[in-house]
């Protein structure tokens, strides 16, 4: 018992946010299927569909542009703050002007992800990125804002396994583990042993599902499979298992439903017609935070009763 509650306590998170669902970690979304919406819309679509906040991407096209991160980011967290919402993370480029955005504005995490340059090594690939942390993490100095390093299945540092040896020389205050576990699925790492792995790190938990099916045939007949974003009761990643986890340890960081969906065809879902599929996880992923964490309270409880 002594050893569970140490293990509880070992997480220190470079992010201290706010908590809802009763105690539970805030939920919060990807806003990239709605990519033609005023800030004021979008603000206004993501207080109706229920959830904390978002994660925003910064990306040419979209409510906040690279080039103009310095004079539009400051409006985004305005307008979703008008509506009691939260930015809790920026999709975007690690360069200096996106990171001294990001510290000025407050966000607690700059999102991005390791993609093997096919050219050079493994370890050069690593090296290459801890570089450039070591570097834009002086703007970050002082800040509330972490650079968060995500796992991605394929050409990209996939595993919680590899999220840890990326950052673990870096600094904990500016350099957090994002851990996708749609994508850890995928790779077949188990949901316990990934959110163990990455946890002395942790500033946010990406939450979506999917399966592998057979696209094709090669020249020679082997199987080309590909992947296929599906709702969160009918992939690889056990939800339930990881939000039991999750709420053992007490993680009180976001939750993000990364909102990505594939039709019958295949084909990705946007815009309108992703809110039928993106209800159905939230509800679900309430429905086990409440389960898990309401659980985990009242026996907290009694123990202190005892």
């Amino acid at each position: 018992m002594e050893r569970e509650e140490e293990r509880k306590n070992e997480h220190s998170s470079p992010v201290n946010l706010p908590s809802t669902n009763g105690g539970g970690p805030p939920v919060i979304v990807f806003t990239k299927p709605w990519q033609h919406l005023g800030l004021g819309e979008l603000a206004d679509l993501v207080s109706d569909l229920g959830f904390a906040g978002i994660e925003l991407p910064v990306r040419e096209g979209y409510q906040v542009e690279p080039d103009r991160i310095g004079e539009l980011l400051g409006k985004a967290v305005e307008a979703f703050e008008d509506r009691g919402l939260m930015i809790f993370s920026v999709a975007g480029d690690v360069d200096r002007a996106t990171a001294l955005a990001c510290a000025r504005a407050g966000i607690p995490v700059l999102r991005t992800m390791l993609k093997l340059d096919s050219e050079k090594s493994y370890r050069e690939n690593v090296d290459a990125f801890r570089n450039r942390c070591r570097e834009i993490g002086e703007v970050l100095k002082d800040s509330p804002t972490t650079i968060g390093l995500q796992n991605h299945c394929d050409e990209f540092v996939s595993s919680a396994m590899g999220l840890i040896h990326a950052i673990d020389p870096l600094p904990a205050d500016r350099v957090s583990a994002v851990l996708d576990l749609g994508h850890t699925g995928l790779d077949g790492e188990a949901e316990d042993i990934a959110i163990d792995i990455a946890w002395p790190r942790l500033s946010l938990v990406n939450l979506k599902n999917a399966l592998r099916r057979v696209g094709g045939r090669d020249e020679r007949g082997a199987a080309i499979w590909n992947r296929f974003w599906v709702p969160g009761k009918k992939g690889y990643t056990n939800w339930e298992k990881a939000i039991g986890e999750l709420s053992r340890r007490n993680y009180r960081g976001p939750i993000c439903l990364t909102a990505e969906y594939q039709d019958a065809s295949r084909r990705s879902v946007t815009g309108e017609n992703i809110i039928p599929y993106l209800k159905e996880d939230l509800d679900y992923l309430q429905l086990l935070i409440e389960e898990s964490y309401g659980a985990n309270s009242e026996l907290g409880m009694k123990r202190q009763g005892e």
